[in-house]
């Protein structure tokens, strides 16, 4: 190969590899939210601790994940007791010990309930 040749792919490789450097990686954060343990019984709601925590703040593309720790099925459901479920997302019925999991693709504003135990009431702000 000639000294040209050579030097032309030395400045590739190095652009290439100075690219993979200085280019930031984006990774989506997973938050966890859990059912509080006692929440299937009414109460929690007057601490606002029926899922801890009751509000999260996220970015596009990230993913909340609910874990049921108490002792009672539950749901997590979109919406709002009074207005019903708005079909943004819903984990049917969650058993104890049971995980669900949403990434949220869109910014907005989304209340979540349980449909067993409408006191039970959450946020996720996705910004």
């Amino acid at each position: 190969m000639n000294t040209k040749a050579i030097g032309s792919l030395f400045l590739l490789f190095a652009t290439v590899a100075m690219m993979a450097v200085i280019t930031p990686t984006a990774y989506a954060a997973e938050v966890e939210v859990n059912n509080a343990p006692g929440s299937s019984v009414p109460g929690c709601e007057e601490t606002n601790t029926c899922f801890i925590p009751s509000s999260v703040k996220i970015n596009v593309g990230d993913t909340v994940s609910w874990s049921n720790d108490d002792t009672a099925a539950h749901t997590v459901t979109s919406g709002k007791p009074a207005t019903g479920p708005d079909g943004n997302f819903d984990s049917s019925l969650l058993m104890v010990g049971k995980t669900f999991d949403v990434t949220f693709d869109n910014s907005g504003s989304y209340d979540y309930f349980c449909m067993v135990h409408p006191w039970m009431v959450g946020k996720v702000v996705v910004k």
